[in-house]
């Protein structure tokens, strides 16, 4: 296997990892939102997957939630602002 091909495979572990560490803990969202924001490897997951993947919130409720403050399901980690990050953060609160 060459450099490029092992890069990929870090990355793509990498971003697989990110994506599955997902639980309904609001505290836990914040912390890894936050640290995704400034990593370029994980930073382009899309919000809609992250929160979604392990099943824990429906895609549908999840999709119509982000629709209701201006996001969607392309908006990805990158894109977040603070006040995208809290409003996330108070839906994961109640669930």
């Amino acid at each position: 296997m060459n450099n490029f091909e092992t890069n990929v495979n870090r990355i793509s572990g990498n971003r697989s990892t990110f994506v599955n560490s997902f639980q309904l803990n609001a505290d836990s969202f914040k912390k890894n939102v936050m640290q995704a924001i400034e990593d370029n490897e994980i930073n382009s997951i899309r919000v809609h997957k992250y929160l979604t993947e392990t099943k824990l919130l429906g895609k549908v409720e999840t999709a119509r939630y982000l629709d209701s403050i201006g996001l969607d399901e392309k908006t990805k980690i990158q894109n977040l602002t603070q006040e995208d990050i809290m409003k996330i953060y108070n839906f994961i609160n109640i669930k």
